[in-house]
């Protein structure tokens, strides 16, 4: 399951907007799009289970892991 509110903290301290993030995506440098919705709808906790393509993505755009965005179950 992803972390949104962990999405949202690299996306802010990185200086982005969730249209940045779009942008960056559509423009054909990364193997998926990411709408500004889409993105806005896994920070909220909507969406709790992206394609790992689109994890891969936003984890290469914030600048940090996959692990980091992931919530990491507790046994």
């Amino acid at each position: 399951m992803i972390n949104g509110k962990k999405i949202r903290e690299f996306r802010i301290s990185l200086g982005y907007t969730s249209r940045d993030i779009e942008k960056l995506t559509k423009k054909g440098r990364y193997p998926t799009a990411i709408s500004k919705s889409y993105l806005e709808e896994l920070e909220r906790g909507d969406k709790t289970n992206p394609s790992l393509q689109k994890v891969e993505v936003l984890a290469r755009i914030l600048c940090c892991k996959l692990d980091d965005l992931i919530v990491k179950a507790e046994y």
